[in-house]
């Protein structure tokens, strides 16, 4: 075919599709898909996709909260997560004894207090004996101090990272409740079970009777300036990369799970995956049916019972629960899946293409080829395939959601490729944690809804290849 009559069906077709709005529709949402899973290192880090269940990767994560733009709604608004920076540093030294000072500020403009307070730094020892010991004070918008928290610091991290979780320590719990006390009456103090009192509450709160109660406190709104000094006693110590870590209620685009992790991250991630299974299952499964329908009908006879006998039963065979079985037994990566759900689902295509291959063999223009000594492959090749085309393309298309469905089934039960994150890998760990029953919305339906549209992207343009196609296979 010349570039000009290619070009021209291509403009013909066009034209065609255009009028057909379902379809627009559909490739709209496939384009955007599309367009994610390109630009899904440019969208989240890479190491997303190697990471998603390592656990101490998402640890600076807030744990199981809502997106950020839940707030637009809610009555109360939520602070977000918050990685702060040393707006000063100061340092001095006393003999062998090195003083580093670092000042964080925080703007807490919320109705309620952030969930956990945690000191990110990178720590070099020379004697393990003799680590650096950390003070953590905060001067609050009423202008009162409060001394946090003082420990010593040991290097607990691969390389030197060290993370200090200062909300779960004793000495902070302790601390605040004594600064708490000075404001409520000793009938109430005791009234309140220590183990029920939330620090964090304690320090956001005014400084006023009912700080201690969950009910009654007010918050505190207003800059925050935590000082964090740390104090090395040996002067080869080296201390860099500190940060101050305030988990919010709410983070990102589509929260966390119960492991800290990034649902954004995953979800964009995890449309390369689904994308890759359904197109990619599709084209084979209906290339290998189409090729082994037109052989069947062309060659007939014992050929085409022989061929057919097969396809029934390879058709026969349950897929879902066989696949289940092969994956409890071996656990995958995604190509194998993909080789795997081709295998057993090309009958179904083989049964449609054979009943258009008997007609088109009967066709004079093949009748005329054949008599001219044209070999069989010749024929199907140059005289049949051209007229099958057309189902072809509309069948990949209305092949797709399925095994986007069969992936995420797959997945959904534990099967999947688990060096890959999946939608079905979220829904599935969403189901494990039970994320439903308590509420997490935003740990199912993403996911959920990221599976049902591009279900739906390509079930759009299917349909309107069929009705677009189908008459021009009515001149068989």
């Amino acid at each position: 075919m010349r570039w000009v009559d290619l070009k021209a069906s291509l403009s013909d077709f066009w034209f065609e599709f255009r009028r057909e709005k379902s379809g627009l529709v559909g490739l709209g949402l496939l384009l955007f898909f599309i367009i994610i899973a390109i630009a899904a290192p440019l969208i989240v880090p890479s190491e997303v996709n190697t990471h998603w269940r390592d656990v101490t990767y998402w640890q600076n994560l807030p744990r199981a909260v809502p997106p950020e733009w839940v707030n637009l709604f809610s009555a109360k608004k939520k602070p977000p997560h918050a990685i702060l920076y040393p707006a000063k540093t100061d340092t001095r030294q006393i003999g062998n004894i090195v003083e580093v000072t670092y000042a964080f500020e925080y703007e807490f403009d919320y109705d309620i207090h952030p969930t956990d307070l945690m000191l990110l730094l990178s720590l070099n020892v020379s004697d393990p004996n003799t680590p650096p010991t950390l003070s953590l004070t905060v001067t609050r918008p009423d202008n009162r101090t409060i001394d946090l928290v003082a420990t010593k610091l040991a290097v607990t991290g691969v390389g030197g990272q060290n993370r200090l979780l200062i909300s779960s320590l004793k000495d902070f719990k302790s601390r605040l409740v004594g600064f708490a006390r000075e404001f409520e009456s000793e009938e109430v103090a005791a009234s309140v079970e220590y183990q029920l009192i939330d620090p964090l509450q304690i320090l956001f709160s005014k400084a006023q009777p009912g700080i201690m109660s969950a009910e009654q406190a007010e918050p505190l709104k207003g800059t925050y300036v935590f000082t964090a000094k740390i104090y090395s006693f040996n002067p080869q110590d080296t201390i860099s990369n500190v940060s101050l870590i305030v988990a919010g209620r709410v983070y990102g685009l589509l929260g966390t799970d119960t492991l800290r992790r990034d649902l954004f991250a995953g979800l964009v991630w995890g449309t390369r995956v689904s994308l890759a299974v359904g197109i990619v299952s599709s084209v084979l499964t209906t290339l290998i049916g189409v090729i082994y329908g037109v052989a069947s009908a062309y060659f007939g006879g014992w050929t085409d019972e022989a061929m057919q006998r097969i396809a029934e039963i390879v058709a026969s065979i349950p897929v879902l629960p066989l696949l289940i079985i092969i994956f409890e037994f071996y656990k995958p990566t995604i190509w194998p899946v993909i080789i795997l759900m081709t295998l057993f689902s090309w009958p179904g295509t083989t049964k449609v293409v054979r009943s258009m291959g008997f007609q088109l063999k009967e066709m004079p223009y093949v009748e005329a080829a054949r008599a001219l000594g044209a070999t069989g492959r010749w024929i199907i090749l140059r005289h049949m395939m051209p007229q099958i085309l057309p189902y072809v393309f509309a069948s990949i298309a209305l092949g797709v959601p399925g095994y986007v469905l069969l992936e995420a089934g797959l997945s959904f039960l534990g099967l999947g490729d688990v060096s890959r994150v999946t939608w079905g890998q979220i829904l599935h760990d969403a189901q494990n944690s039970a994320a439903t029953l308590h509420g997490m919305w935003w740990w199912v339906i993403p996911p959920g809804l990221a599976i049902a549209l591009m279900g739906l992207s390509f079930a759009l343009i299917g349909a309107a290849l069929n009705r677009i196609l189908s008459p021009k296979m009515k001149t068989l």
